[in-house]
């Protein structure tokens, strides 16, 4: 894992270097094993380093082939096998062992920017050109990996550690308040290329950004495509042993290393990381690895069984198993913040999520989640459209009836198409009156309307990147780095192409599942909790009394952002809707946030 950040412009000054100095004593922080950087006339790039990867001991950044091309960047590829193998045949210096940003650079070497289509993984990074004296930059496809850039003052600033541009005065001066009001309705940024700051910008997933001579261009580099060869397999063992080749090749290639940490609730999604984990590590490491699992549950605030069910699987597979008790952190909402972050992105003291990643860093640099497995097993309508585009006319029917002799019922993917021509179904809104300021939503883009439940939600809808900006060590401070085994480009692919009757109700996941986990957790239905735990926090007296507290000490903060009077009217009324306390949440978290801004 890489921190780095560097500074493009026609003439660098003293105070440039001074300024990354201040924010590489930041990435350092955390990013502690190596520390690197280079320098010319035009540009100053700095990199460090926290080890992940024990096959590529040798990570050193920046790195140059000839001189003249140098890259820092936060990279880790798939695909590595392939591309060395294509690589090995015009390159000398490849081998097995090459690490990933390397082989990158080696990439940009042979085919410039169409690099771009012969990778995957997560990643973001910078190739300085010396010669031409262009920056080539880039961000994965579902941006697990962020990337921040400014451009003031003829000087192009970038890095993917958000919080080391604390340091760099008056950055971080104007807030934009169109992501303010995002934070404030939906307790999220819902913009692909804006952070809160309104000289600080966000180069969107899938995009690449080129900057020369002062001028930046970004283009879209990959998209969800729009033909993929239909796979339909005779046999149910088929379309399992083509996913358990791809799911377990995603879980090693983000478990290089003999010591691993993850999240295990008891459902089918963090169980399933964790059980194909197991497999990978005794396959590589034999008894000489480490595997420990982390699980929040709760005994008060909500009624589930998530604690039972992970002490289940544990056992199962032979692991350790740390429990977090919810009700210990979620009480700490009513106490201010203790640490900065660079967004309102909740209070880490108030999140169990928080303190496991604090132990989990003690053991390991990497922590495995289940994030994503939802989405990835939910049919998206718009694949029938696509079928038809493609000249599949048939398909799709073919594929309804398959489904409809399983399961006795048709799809959801087959209502929605019926309910969209036949039904007129009213877009309901969740935002309150207090907080409907409707001018800074003109601009929303029509993709927030991609369901989460959905496929094409992982590339298209912004909270999953909002989600990894904000759990990055360069937000969080953590040392240690998150991992997403379900946000594989080939995985993803794979189930693009694949029947609705396969992915009802994760069979294919839970089918693949069968010999790795407890019968009573793959037989499990999907089961949610009866209640959101922070929203249950809320309704306590003590809890509303402080918001109230801390909008009226807020000031001019709020005004022309939301309707204050309102909002306290709300905060009071305790026959409000339900669904208000979610933007309750939201407020206090703007307001925890706030009392740092300073």
């Amino acid at each position: 894992m890489s921190g780095f950040i560097g500074i493009i412009s026609t003439q660098l000054r003293t105070a440039d270097k001074e300024m990354l100095d201040l924010s590489m004593a930041v990435i350092t922080a955390t990013c502690n094993d190596y520390q690197g950087e280079w320098h010319s006339p035009q540009a100053d790039l700095r990199f460090g380093w926290l080890k992940t990867s024990e096959d590529t001991a040798a990570e050193r950044l920046p790195f140059t082939i000839d001189d003249h091309l140098h890259i820092i960047g936060d990279v880790r590829l798939d695909n590595r096998s392939a591309l060395i193998k294509i690589l090995s045949l015009f390159f000398d210096d490849i081998h097995h062992t090459t690490p990933d940003p390397y082989l990158l650079l080696y990439a940009y070497k042979h085919w410039g920017e169409d690099c771009m289509q012969h990778l995957a993984g997560d990643y973001a990074f910078a190739i300085w050109n010396e010669q031409t004296n262009t920056l080539f930059c880039a961000r994965d496809h579902f941006g697990v990996i962020p990337f921040y850039y400014t451009n003031v003052d003829n000087k192009f600033l970038f890095t993917n550690f958000y919080r080391s541009l604390k340091a760099i005065p008056q950055l971080m001066s104007e807030l934009d308040d169109t992501v303010l009001h995002d934070y404030l309705a939906t307790g999220g940024n819902r913009r692909w290329d804006q952070t809160i700051y309104k000289k600080i910008k966000k180069l969107p997933p899938a995009h690449q950004l080129t900057y020369k001579d002062g001028k930046i261009q970004i283009n879209r580099y990959w998209d969800i495509p729009t033909t993929v060869t239909p796979i339909r397999y005779k046999t149910a063992g088929a379309y399992v042993k083509h996913f358990c080749r791809l799911f377990e090749q995603s879980v090693r290639d983000r478990t290089r290393s003999h010591k691993i940490a993850s999240s295990l609730s008891g459902g089918m999604d963090s169980s399933s990381v964790a059980a194909t984990a197991k497999k990978v590590q005794d396959d590589l490491y034999g008894d000489d690895h480490t595997l420990v699992a982390f699980n929040i549950h709760y005994r008060q605030l909500v009624c589930e069984n998530e604690g039972y069910f992970a002490r289940l699987i544990a056992s199962h597979l032979d692991i350790p198993v740390k429990q977090y008790l919810g009700e210990d952190y979620i009480k700490n909402i009513v106490q201010p913040s203790s640490c900065w972050i660079p967004e309102p992105a909740g209070i880490p003291e108030a999140t169990a999520e928080s303190a496991i990643l604090s132990d989990a860093a003690a053991f390991s640099t990497i922590y495995l989640t289940g994030f994503g497995g939802d989405p990835l097993f939910a049919y998206e309508p718009q694949s029938r459209k696509r079928h038809a585009a493609q000249g599949n006319l048939l398909q799709p029917y073919l594929d309804d009836l398959i489904y409809h002799r399983k399961f006795g019922h048709f799809s959801r993917a087959v209502w929605r198409s019926i309910r969209k021509w036949v039904i007129k179904v009213p877009v309901a809104t969740a935002t309150p009156a207090w907080c409907d300021v409707s001018s800074l939503n003109e601009d929303a883009p029509d993709k927030y309307a991609v369901s989460i439940r959905s496929n094409f939600a992982l590339a298209r809808n912004p909270f999953w990147s909002w989600l990894f900006e904000t759990s990055h060590p360069g937000f969080t401070g953590n040392k240690i780095k998150i991992r997403h085994p379900f946000f594989s480009l080939e995985l993803l692919l794979f189930i693009l192409a694949l029947p609705p009757h396969v992915l009802y109700q994760k069979s294919l996941l839970r089918m693949a599942m069968v010999p790795y986990l407890p019968g009573e957790i793959v037989r499990r239905p999907k089961t949610p909790l009866y209640g959101n735990p922070l929203l249950q926090n809320f309704k306590t007296p003590e809890i509303r009394d402080m918001l109230e507290k801390r909008v009226s000490e807020s000031g001019d903060f709020l005004n022309g952002k939301i309707d204050v009077p309102r909002l306290k009217a709300a905060i009071n009324d305790s026959g409000h809707a339900a669904a208000a306390d979610n933007n309750f949440l939201s407020v206090l978290h703007v307001l925890s946030w706030k009392s740092h801004l300073s």
